[in-house]
């Protein structure tokens, strides 16, 4: 039987994704491991935002930093970054079904949905500076400037969500 032989950006992206999308899932369902589970609240003030802070750093940071400072060209850094969100973010929505409550009882989001949204613009803007602030794109200076600003505007979303809880 033959190997099955990926392309370089969607190897790493994938890689990527499995480790960013197992501690979000890890963190959001605790000990309820599986999917649909009932909705809870997050604690108010900053511990909401700590309680969400390992799956959307993961999220937003390693689905961005990886694929970037492992690529071998621009574009596999941009393709695997893009398909690690994606893969991430679509593995922490299905297995991350627990609902949580945001303001009253008749607001609530997916757990995963949350998270996906909220570490969409940390990985934006860490594949943004490690495009825009690098003159090759890709490479170790790249992986560690995308990790720097993409961890930056996550603990800033998290600082918005513990403010706003």
């Amino acid at each position: 039987m033959a190997r099955v032989r990926l392309t370089p950006w969607l190897r790493r992206g994938f890689e990527a994704a499995v480790v960013a999308g197992l501690v979000a899932i890890a963190t959001l369902t605790g000990n309820r491991l599986s999917s649909g589970g009932g909705p809870y609240m997050l604690p108010n003030g900053p511990i909401g935002g700590l309680v969400l802070a390992p799956a959307v750093l993961a999220l937003g940071v390693l689905t961005c930093a990886y694929p970037l400072a492992m690529a071998a060209t621009r574009a596999d850094a941009v393709l695997g970054a893009v398909a690690a969100f994606l893969i991430a973010a679509d593995l922490t929505i299905v297995f991350a079904g627990d609902r949580i409550i945001l303001g009253s009882a008749n607001e609530q989001l997916a757990g995963g949905l949350l998270i996906a949204l909220l570490a969409l613009g940390p990985a934006v803007m860490g594949l943004l500076g490690g495009q825009l602030l690098t003159p090759l794109g890709f490479g170790r200076r790249a992986g560690a400037i995308a990790a720097i600003l993409s961890a930056i505007v996550a603990v800033g979303v998290l600082v918005i969500v513990a403010v706003a809880r």
